[in-house]
């Protein structure tokens, strides 16, 4: 062999050699070549395969031994996909029903087969493995019409012989029905015709399905118990809920049920008896070693050898065992790997092998494959535990778990990731582990290069491992106070750390319905041991007791379950008022009650965080809180506060909404009120007296007594008046959000002190202006009503004028906004073109006022544009018009098209939205077609600035007359600004979507010319090919045939993305299989253009594409085979 080797890496070094056994060619040609067998070497088998029904059903339950479902049982819960698959029979000629090993396959096609024929006749394939072809013409006549069923398609060698049949000349109408694995039906698909085939896909059965079936006879188990574990076990196989139904009801002991192991066990004896050679030892082993690597590549000689030499498996043994094990049903094999057909099978088998029977060693298995397959040992072990009781597992791995711990133990990695899978098993080991590991960080050294090096670990990863580990205590072990402890002192010496493990805690510690009976166990341990840390003064404690205070106090909890097929469930669970429940919160408010004056924020946020609650409440613990809470306020709140006041206020009103009353309201309301929280009452925009704006029937009716509550409570006397008020308002804005606070109501209390004394209202005026900074007012209907006098119109603008603040501009817009149009002179035009010439920004602000002003500067709306349009040249200003103000101009500014481009990408600049519908942008292209260029050099060619519009639609350039060059220039430099990945669609499709009908013409004689003058330009090809691909679908073909007539070299038609670039596919689509159809299509095209013979070389091209997509598919089905 070596020197056939040497000979033929002389030819080319990368020549590879596979060597066949005389063993591994028998298994090759009895497994998958039977019909060469019989051929070549003159050994025949058993025919006998096309059958009836009857028939096909007693073989099928004669040859499965028992292990799949009878075929005779009463067919229920597939109603629906019964009827679909009727009338996929009478629309087509082949019908694919596809799924996972167990779902029903079988039986659904047998009893639609039954109810759809009448007078057809109908035979089923009950496959011998010997070639069906001379069968088929026995018993299937030409003339009269036929179903047949073909049942596990994908193992039968000779199916095309079932194709070629049905092409044969007949007279009589022919359906093919199949069933294959999810894995394996593509293969099939691609062989029959694609127009006369249909593929249904079969999921598993749902809990309320699979209920139906064991309700149902001849079984009749109604107990919901039992319904209940059935479900969870057989987990949507219907062969395996009536395998567990038969054990119910043939025991009639729910605990048979309970140990599953004594279920599996039993009903494999009962299969063994039928079939010794199971029992074989060599069977059970080879069983064990798949089970525990998912799937073995038998193809594999040299790795496979290590592996059976490693478990004492001789290699021939162990492929004699495959084959019968694959007769059984018992594993699949497909794509050269071998694999237990049903997961639950393999967790059996891996815990027979390997726990019970002990006939392969596990700590053989640590020793030379924990490093490589740690996942498969948590895959392996968690089942094994969860299916036949933590007790068994551990009773047999403890040993071998110890001892290869103790020889990783010195290297934290390994230690950490060996913890991580079997800490259930070693418990103890686990926390004395990171007690020593904890204890080498101290908290007294002012440096701890441990500490520093963990510190920075963790805030690059966002996880600590020694926290992730002592959270899986968290999930209820006997060990939980230990691990809490542990928790504790690790924050200690790692404060940093506090606020990942109040997280964790919130995360694992969660209450779900699981805690109720274990009478909240869990919360309990952790609450008192952390008040325990607390009273010893621990300050990184009491941070976390703030934490979880406020999630404890909840009165519903969330929580997420991952479920069968990779679901996740979301549930509520709302905690009753139980003696537990009750001692828990009395626990936080008593703690909270006991270190109010200590930490008053924390505290005091925990109160407020508990009314906050919104939705669904529990009255009951609401009523059983409320005299803790009631503590907390005698105790601690002063009414001097005004968040305390406002606290207490929103309470009661919360409380009321809740349907709660008590005494103490009363009180309360009077006692906790000041000067602060009045204002407050006063200002706030959505309450008014003690009820909040959604309580009003009539909104408007709530505005208007709010402004008259507003304009009587604040009529002031003097400068202290409003200095308090002031300070008091400036403090309720900062203390409160911003969105919150009623700022028209200054303008109410403005106005309203006008009215009453004019000197009074200036100076409330001038000391608004003085200190806007905080408030950022900006004055309205109170200076219209004041300047309709001239005298007042000038000791108001002397104020602004002489007044240096923020909003000193804002104020001036609204000065001119609001003059009665009587006193508007000339001056004034000038006055407001120097608010402009001031302003820096300036956005969403109306200027319509200015309309008033046109009487005497018709050009002002132009005065402002170029003001505007100049200032927005500086560095740091940004003056925004609304896109109504813009089209004012437009006319009136039309003869300078310069000045009206740049103010147009300013504004653009300034807001993307400013001209969202794009309809400045077509006026101005519209005069101006060459402005499109210079608006994607501004925007899109620019390092500058972020360009946002790639999904606009800007289809309307077609409307431009002599849009053309200009386009054609745009889109050459875009191919160069970016390379393109053909994948998904490029923006530039949005200029060829949604267009009228009379422009679709216009825009594609646009490709085909750009095409043609550009055909050798990959970059430019690629981007036309995209646009053909999804905007304009409807000329792609006639892309494709004028390239290739103007372009035949093969290497650059390779180079363009014909079909994109990938896809977008679900979990189970064979992307190889895909892409090739695409491939094919895109050839079928090539195969009617004119220049056939040149084309040669490119059809070669995409021949190899489909091939390399073919092989590509091939492995994905292997990888689809080993996930399934």
């Amino acid at each position: 062999m070596e020197e056939l080797e040497s000979y033929a890496t002389s030819f080319n070094p990368k020549t590879e050699i596979i060597f066949w056994s005389l063993n591994l060619l028998t298994y090759e040609l009895s497994m998958n070549h039977r019909d060469l067998v019989s051929d070549y070497l003159g050994l025949s088998y058993d025919t006998g395969q096309i059958v009836s029904i009857e028939k096909f059903i007693s073989e099928y339950n004669r040859s499965s031994h028992g292990i799949a479902t009878p075929l005779d049982n009463e067919f229920i819960q597939r109603r629906q996909e019964m009827n679909q698959l009727k009338r996929k029979i009478a629309e087509k000629d082949f019908i694919i029903v596809t799924g996972a090993s167990g779902v029903g396959k079988t039986k659904l096609v047998l009893e639609s087969i039954r109810e759809f024929i009448q007078e057809n006749k109908a035979y089923c394939i009950s496959y011998k493995y010997a070639s069906i072809l001379n069968d088929l013409y026995q018993y299937v006549g030409d003339r009269d019409d036929y179903i047949l069923f073909a049942d596990d398609a994908n193992r039968i060698d000779d199916f095309n012989q079932l194709i070629a049949y049905y092409k044969s000349n007949r007279f009589g109408e022919l359906k093919i029905i199949i069933t294959a694995r999810d894995y394996a039906y593509s293969d099939l698909y691609l062989n029959c015709p694609a127009e006369l085939t249909e593929v249904i896909k079969l999921k598993k059965l749902s809990d309320n399905q699979l209920i139906d079936i064991v309700k149902g006879e001849p079984f009749g188990i109604t107990n919901p118990n039992y319904q209940n574990v059935i479900t969870r076990i057989s987990d949507g196989n219907p062969r395996l809920a009536v395998m567990l139904s038969r054990l119910a009801v043939e025991k009639q002991d729910i605990t048979v049920l309970f140990d599953v192991s004594n279920l599996f066990e039993t009903y494999f004896n009962t299969f063994i008896k039928d079939q010794k050679e199971l029992a074989n030892p060599i069977n059970i082993k080879s069983l064990g070693v798949i089970s525990f690597f998912n799937a073995i590549n038998i193809r594999d000689k040299e790795r496979l050898l290590e592996i059976l030499k490693n478990f004492d498996i001789p290699y021939e043994n162990f492929l004699e065992a495959v084959q019968k094990l694959n007769c059984f049903e018992i594993v699949e094999i497909n794509y050269d790997y071998v694999k237990i057909s049903e997961q639950n099978l393999s967790t059996f088998f891996f815990y027979l092998a390997f726990i019970k029977n002990k006939q392969l060693s596990f700590g053989t298995l640590l020793t030379h494959y924990y490093t490589d397959y740690m996942s498969r040992f948590s895959d392996c072990i968690i089942p094994a535990n969860n299916t036949f009781g933590s007790e068994k597992v551990m009773d047999v791995l403890l040993p071998d778990l110890k001892k290869h711990f103790d020889t990783i133990y010195d290297d934290s990695e390994k230690s950490y990731k060996f913890l991580s899978v079997f800490w259930f098993y070693l418990r103890s080991e686990t926390l004395e582990y990171l007690y020593n590991e904890i204890n080498t960080y101290s908290e007294h050294e002012s440096i701890n290069t441990k500490r520093m090096i963990l510190e920075k670990k963790s805030t690059l990863s966002g996880k600590d491992q020694t926290l992730e580990l002592l959270g899986k205590f968290y999930v209820g072990c006997p060990e939980l106070k230990d691990a809490i402890e542990l928790s504790f002192e690790y924050i200690e010496k790692c404060p940093f750390l506090t606020h990942k493990l109040i997280s964790q805690f919130k995360e694992l510690i969660n209450f779900e319905a699981k805690d109720q009976h274990n009478n909240f166990r869990r919360q309990v341990i952790l609450l008192k041991t952390l008040i325990d840390k607390i009273e010893k003064g621990s300050c990184s404690c009491l941070q976390v007791f703030y934490g979880i205070a406020k999630l404890f106090l909840k009165f519903k909890f969330q929580y997420v379950n991952g479920y069968k097929d990779r679901t996740i469930h979301f549930h509520t669970y709302t905690i009753p008022l139980s003696k537990e429940i009750k001692d828990i919160r009395k626990m936080i408010w008593d703690t909270l009650d006991l270190y109010f004056l200590e930490n008053q924020d924390e505290c005091f946020q925990v109160l407020k965080d508990y009314s906050a609650v919104g939705g669904e409440i529990s009255k009951e613990i609401l009523e059983y809180d409320l005299l803790f809470i009631f503590n907390i306020i005698d105790n601690h709140l002063k009414d001097e506060f005004f968040e305390h006041c406002l606290y207490v206020q929103k309470l009661i009103r919360w409380l009321q909404r809740h349907n709660i009353q008590h005494p103490k309201f009363e009180s309360y309301r009077n006692d906790f009120v000041n000067p602060m929280y009045d204002l407050f009452t006063k200002i706030d925009k959505y309450g008014y007296g003690h009820k909040e704006d959604y309580e009003f029937e009539d909104y408007g009716e709530f505005l208007r007594l709010k402004e008259l509550e507003i304009r009587s409570a604040y009529i002031f006397k003097d400068q202290t008046d409003m200095n308090s008020f002031h300070s008091m308002f400036a403090d309720i804005v900062n203390a409160r959000e911003p969105g919150t606070i009623h700022l028209e109501s200054l303008d109410f209390i403005l106005e309203e002190n006008f009215k009453r004394d004019y000197n009074i209202g200036f100076k409330f005026l001038e000391l608004l202006a003085k200190r806007n900074d905080k408030l950022l007012f900006i004055p309205t209907r109170s200076l219209k009503q004041i300047l309709v006098i001239e005298e007042n119109v000038c000791s108001v603008w002397k104020l602004i004028e002489n007044i240096l603040f923020r909003s000193k501009p804002f104020w001036k817009i609204s000065f001119f906004t609001e003059i009665d149009s009587a006193l508007i002179k000339n001056e004034h035009i000038d006055m407001i073109l120097e608010i402009f010439r001031e302003i820096e920004n300036l956005k969403f602000i109306s200027l319509d006022w200015i309309e008033r002003y046109l009487n005497f500067d018709y050009e002002l709306y132009d005065k402002i544009f170029t003001i505007v349009t100049e200032r927005n040249r500086e560095p740091n200003v940004k003056i925004g018009l609304q896109i109504h103000y813009f089209e004012k101009t437009f006319k009136m500014l039309s003869k300078n098209m310069p000045l009206i481009q740049e103010a147009y990408l300013q504004q653009v600049k300034i807001d993307s939205h400013f001209d969202y519908n794009k309809n400045g942008l077509f006026r101005i292209i519209e005069m101006n077609p060459g402005f499109l260029k210079d608006y994607f050099d501004y925007f899109y060619f620019s390092d500058d600035i972020e360009f946002t519009e790639t999904n606009a639609d800007w289809g309307f350039i077609w409307e431009i007359e002599g849009i053309e060059p200009v386009f054609s220039e745009i889109f050459k430099r875009i191919t160069k600004k970016n390379i393109f990945s053909g994948f998904s669609s490029h923006f530039l499709n949005n200029f060829f979507s949604n267009l009228k009908e009379d422009k679709k013409a216009k825009a594609n004689e646009f490709l085909f010319e750009l095409l043609k003058a550009n055909y050798k330009d990959i970059r430019i090809v690629n981007l036309i090919v995209n646009i053909a691909r999804y905007a304009r679908r409807e000329i792609y073909e006639n892309i494709l045939l004028l390239y290739i007539s103007l372009n035949q070299d093969p290497d650059v038609f390779a180079k363009i993305w014909w079909r994109g670039n990938g896809g977008e596919y679900n979990g189970d689509d064979i992307s190889g299989e895909i892409e090739a159809n695409d491939w094919k299509k895109i050839l079928s095209i090539i195969e009617r253009s004119e220049y056939s013979t040149n084309l040669i070389p490119i059809k070669k091209v995409i021949k190899n594409r489909i091939y390399s997509c073919l092989r590509f598919a091939e492995s994905e089905k292997a990888r689809l085979f080993l996930d399934s």
